[in-house]
């Protein structure tokens, strides 16, 4: 054995194949639907509006956005959901912040039995 020799010829390229840079078609995800709980509720199967709905929470760096109702078993009370779906479409129809407000005021209310 010869150490220290330099080698005689160095290759033109490299070993790696032009393959590793690119992307796997195959690990490629795809987005999902999730249903919104209080539609299933009622007995429809909707996609959830996520952020056009007055009950998501936006999510931050490190959690995911979710549904005010996520963790209440809104599916097994059908007209407790069908009454959040009237106040949701009240409040997502609301043309201005006044209204808005008295839509929250009045869900507040009904909500607590207060007299906000």
């Amino acid at each position: 054995m010869d150490y220290g020799k330099a080698a005689f010829r160095i290759r033109a390229r490299h070993d790696a194949s032009g393959a590793f840079g690119s992307d796997d078609g195959r690990m490629a995800s795809e987005p999902t639907t999730h249903l919104c709980s209080l539609e299933a509720a009622v007995g429809k199967l909707e996609a959830c509006p996520e952020g056009e709905c007055p009950f998501w929470e936006p999510g931050g760096a490190a959690l995911d956005g979710r549904c005010a109702f996520e963790a209440l078993d809104v599916e097994a009370d059908a007209d407790f959901a069908a009454w959040l779906l009237q106040i949701r479409d009240r409040l997502a129809s609301s043309e201005s912040t006044v209204a808005a407000d008295a839509a929250r005021s009045l869900f507040r209310h009904l909500l607590n039995g207060s007299d906000e």
